[in-house]
């Protein structure tokens, strides 16, 4: 590509050896390291050149589909607002004789309503239509903001909330369990899939005592911790183990099945646990 041509290579003789010669110090200027001097490196930098305007691409691509699927969505709720509208045969005040058929027409009709109402009011307070049309839009931008700023100051209170659970609950977790590392128990996938739902919910403290309970403590230390290391060497996943349960491990799990059939286990998912 012509945006990529080595440029040492344009004329008969390299740049470089122009600037070399042009050296007052009589020293040697060294390899030159820069990618118009190194073809290969030059190589590189036109392909990485490539691949960039290639992920340019894709991604553009990626986006004006999305755009495409957005408009289309909406063009198809609105078609079938218009139609659920259409079907309730709701007589149009503003037209006698006719229903209302679209969205847009309840639109009007609600802003012809509103005009009305400000001219009715306009000549009651001697005031332009005008005025007490901005007025009213004054208020409800008002009402917005207040409205905005409420769920705004809501969240950030329930996000305080969360942080303040989550901060006792490592505390507390830490103070009654100082020998487990507490970030590979949350990060083990068998003990996630044990508590379920009650995750965050709960004290964690409590969840690792229901699963201490049942897998055994020195086990399920050592288990979280092999499920720690692997996930930090491979991302996530658990192998497969041809082991077979023992009489009591297979009776805790059939316990454990007969009390929580909505977080049922195989044998190979307790033997993972």
């Amino acid at each position: 590509m012509d945006e990529f041509t080595n440029p040492t290579m344009s004329g008969g003789e390299p740049e470089d050896v122009g600037r070399q010669d042009t050296n007052t110090q009589g020293q040697d200027a060294g390899p030159d390291t820069s990618p118009e001097g190194d073809g290969q490196t030059g190589g590189k930098s036109a392909a990485d050149g490539a691949d960039q305007q290639g992920a340019r691409a894709v991604n553009a691509a990626i986006a004006a589909a999305r755009r495409r699927a957005e408009r289309d969505t909406e063009e198809r709720v609105r078609r079938q607002t218009d139609s659920d509208i259409a079907g309730y045969r709701i007589p149009n005040p503003a037209k006698p004789g006719t229903y209302f058929s679209s969205k847009k027409d309840l639109e009007d009709y609600s802003e012809a309503l509103r005009r009305a109402d400000a001219q009715q009011r306009a000549k009651a307070q001697g005031r332009s239509v005008e005025e007490v049309v901005e007025e009213d839009a004054d208020r409800a931008f008002i009402r917005a903001q207040r409205t905005a700023a409420a769920k705004a100051e809501e969240e950030h209170k329930k996000q305080q909330e969360r942080d303040s659970f989550i901060a006792a609950d490592v505390e507390d977790f830490q103070s009654r369990y100082p020998n487990v590392d507490i970030a590979s128990v949350d990060r083990n996938p068998a003990f996630r899939r044990f508590v379920g739902s009650r995750y965050g919910k709960e004290p964690l403290a409590n969840l690792w005592g229901d699963y201490v309970a049942l897998v055994g403590e020195t086990a399920a230390q050592q288990r979280a911790e092999s499920a720690d290391r692997r996930a930090r060497s491979t991302g996530y996943g658990i192998g497969g183990s041809g082991n077979t349960l023992t009489a009591a491990q297979r009776a805790a799990l059939k316990e454990w099945n007969a009390e929580h059939p909505e977080m049922h286990m195989t044998e190979k998912e307790f033997l993972e646990m």
